[in-house]
């Protein structure tokens, strides 16, 4: 363990300065430490800069010299002193006599080397006989194995040379007896040791601070070491994919290039063979000719006979020959057309083919503005902009970021690309139009990971100027005597009230008749039967509720037609009922419309009754709905208008007043928008959701998109329009 800690302590007796073993080592106000003389080197004026911390101190004004000393390197250098001449590798001087003689032995209660006089006279004092003295020899042959310190050394005052033996709190310093008796008259102090006790605690509570700082730098360094760490590796990983993209754009440059030279190959190939070609005929047509006239210069120095007897021959191998000329080809078939055109002069604009940021845009830090928190008309163009921001929440400074934008409707069906424009300052423009009709996602990613809050829900709505023809009609091949309303339950499953013949018609998704609920073209007032259905409605469980208009009740069944229970009874009380005629499930509740007793009455699922809406303020309430913002609509027959309710009965306010003409059926879309059957218009009217009139559809006859008394209307959950128009006994799909 010493031989450990010695090892440590070699390391600190250094002068940073000098790099030589401490001499007199001055303490700095910063508490950086230097030998005296290294210390007046550094001084500058009435100055020293730290040569580590760079912190200026003044110099005392007696000079260096008054600068404190630094008494923990001299016990060091002490300690180490000591060690060296136990160990034999420094000789040991007598520290008692005044001669210095040759040390022999240590007296380990002292601390003391001792001569070989000094050793006996110290073994025969009274005061000294029981103290452990060791011969150096044991000590110097490793026999005999100590760990000693050298005793603290006394601090002697500067101005009267006296110890310092006691501290004067009120001037924070350590004084000799001298300095007490005169200079500090009337303050506190004490002796060092009781000082020393007391200020040690307090020492204790002050260095708290420290460790807690200590403590967290320590954390710091941590991370700091773990982010070096993690840049280094990121380094590494950007280098490669730097890289992997160059080697990449570098293979398609060279198969591009490989590609242009094989084209350019073939391409001279076959001009060079159309004028092969040509040169072949135009060779074989010099050598006819030659021939010619080579037998006419033959036939000039030859007789007379001999050139009447060719002269037929020349004359047919000139005609010919003449012929052939005409029809050979003497300009080159193939011309020198082949040109390099790059795409662009590249050492003039060769493109950025990628960047390297700094500024990181962090997904969770990105936002998208603009968004349109309000419906917006399915078609129509929504602009918002993307903001990029770094790890400091700060916006990037510049673009480049592979922003990746698309929309889908929440049922699924098409994705609709985002267009996004890099407005090279941190933001990006975007767009897009979808005629998804209902609830979108927008999604925004960078480089695959969701921004922040993405993605974003946008409502859509459709164009209801665009409606007009029907896509579909059902009327069961005719068999419907007067369909009254529609609901709709899960899985696009939906039903039809048929007023006339006492029954409920279920279809399936394909618009395909599944079964019938009471008895076709019969009335009864028993379990599962019915007389004049109206109202319809399925709760979250996909239980149908029906109100059975004259039998006063209203009857609840499964999905499959198994009827569960029913409720209400002929009367004006509380739970009783006088010609249901709309109803509407909302969470836990069940709005019954009253015909006859001009009101609204409300029922657990279950059949208990709750409480009444509207008593003495509706007139002939035929159909009811309730609002995206929580409020019952009530469609008032004979007033010719909808009324507004809380879900717990206060009166909100009422519109359609002057438009409307006995309203009979009443829904809403998913937007909000309001959507109004009426049987005196024999048409559907179209409110925002504040009331506020917007288009009509339909008019009274029997063409497709004309209604006969108009009843119950319904939006499906794919956000189509369906109208039970009554006496035209169909159902009409919009």
């Amino acid at each position: 363990m010493a031989a450990e800690r010695m090892k440590k302590v070699a390391g600190l007796l250094n002068c940073p300065v000098c790099y030589e073993v401490y001499k007199k080592p001055k303490y700095l106000p910063c508490h950086h430490s230097y030998c005296e003389r290294c210390t007046e080197k550094l001084q500058t004026g009435s100055n020293i800069v730290c040569p580590e911390c760079r912190e200026t101190s003044a110099v005392p004004a007696r000079g260096v010299k008054e600068l404190p000393n630094n008494f923990f390197i001299n016990r060091l250098l002490d300690e180490v002193d000591l060690k060296r001449k136990v160990e034999g590798e420094d000789e040991a001087k007598c520290d008692m006599c005044v001669d210095e003689g040759k040390a022999v032995a240590l007296c380990l209660d002292c601390i003391m080397f001792l001569c070989e006089y000094c050793h006996e006279f110290h073994k025969k004092t009274k005061e000294n006989r029981n103290h452990n003295i060791t011969e150096l020899v044991e000590l110097h042959s490793k026999k005999k194995q100590v760990d000693v310190r050298p005793k603290v050394k006394s601090m002697f005052c500067p101005d009267h040379d006296l110890e310092m033996k006691f501290f004067c709190e009120t001037c924070d310093q350590l004084v000799c007896h001298y300095c007490i008796t005169i200079e500090h008259t009337g303050h506190v102090h004490n002796s060092v040791k009781v000082m020393a006790s007391k200020h040690r605690e307090e020492m204790e509570k002050m260095i708290e601070p420290v460790e807690e700082m200590i403590t967290k730098l320590s954390t710091s360094r941590e991370k700091v070491v773990a982010a070096e760490k993690k840049i280094t590796l990121l380094t590494t990983e950007v280098d490669q994919q730097i890289d992997l993209y160059y080697d990449e754009l570098h293979q398609r440059l060279e198969q591009q290039r490989e590609e242009l030279k094989n084209k350019l190959r073939e391409l001279s190939t076959k001009k060079k063979k159309g004028i092969s070609l040509q040169l072949e005929q135009i060779d074989l047509a010099e050598a006819q000719l030659l021939s010619v006239k080579e037998l006419n210069d033959a036939v000039k120095n030859g007789s007379d006979q001999e050139a009447l007897f060719v002269k037929k021959q020349v004359g047919d191998d000139v005609k010919r020959l003449t012929d052939s000329y005409s029809k050979l080809e003497t300009e080159p078939v193939e011309l020198p057309t082949m040109e390099f055109a790059p795409s662009k002069k590249y050492k003039e604009s060769f493109p950025q083919f990628a960047q390297l940021f700094d500024d990181v845009a962090i997904p969770d830090n990105c936002e998208v503005t603009g968004v349109p928190a309000q419906p917006v008309v399915a078609g129509s163009k929504i602009d918002f902009t993307i903001i990029t921001k770094n790890h400091n929440n700060e916006r990037c400074s510049n673009g480049g970021r592979h922003i990746l934008g698309q929309a889908q409707s929440s049922r699924g069906g098409d994705v609709v690309p985002v267009e996004v424009e890099d407005n090279n300052d941190g933001s990006y423009s975007a767009s897009l139009s979808t005629k998804q009709v209902g609830e979108v996602k927008l999604s925004i990613t960078i480089k695959e990971n969701h921004i922040k809050g993405s993605p974003y829900t946008i409502m859509v709505y459709r164009d209801y100027k665009t409606v007009n023809k029907p896509r579909k009609i059902v009327n069961d091949d005719g068999k419907m005597g007067c369909p009254w309303d529609i609901a709709f339950g899960k899985d696009g499953v939906w039903v039809v009230a048929d007023n006339n013949y006492h029954c409920v018609y279920l279809f399936d998704s394909q618009d395909k008749l599944i079964r019938t609920l009471g008895q076709y073209g019969k009335y009864g007032s028993g379990n599962g039967q019915f007389q004049n259905p109206r109202g319809l409605s399925f709760d979250a469980n996909n239980h149908l509720y029906v109100a059975d208009f004259s039998n006063n009740r209203v009857q609840k069944f499964d999905v499959n037609g198994t009827y569960l229970l029913q409720f209400g009874h002929s009367g004006t009380g509380n739970g009783q009922l006088s010609n249901p005629q709309g109803v509407v499930v909302h969470n836990d509740k069940e709005f019954v419309a009253e015909y006859s007793n001009h009101r609204v009455s409300v029922f657990h699922l279950n059949g208990q009754f709750s409480h009444i809406i509207g008593s003495g303020q509706l007139k002939y309430p035929w159909d009811v709905a309730v609002t995206t913002n929580n409020q019952l609509l009530v469609a008032d027959y004979n007033n010719s208008c909808i009324v507004r309710f809380t879900l717990d009965g206060t009166y909100v306010g009422q519109f359609g007043n002057g438009h409307l003409s006995y309203p009979a059926g009443l829904t809403t879309d998913m937007c909000g928008f309001i959507l109004v059957s009426e049987c005196g218009n024999h048409r559907v009217s179209v409110f925002d959701k504040d009331g506020v009139f917007l288009h009509s559809f339909g008019s009274n006859g029997s063409a497709e998109g004309q209604f006969s008394n108009p009843y119950g209307i319904v939006v499906s959950p794919n956000n189509e329009i369906y109208v039970a128009d009554c006496n035209n006994r169909r159902v009409q799909i919009f």
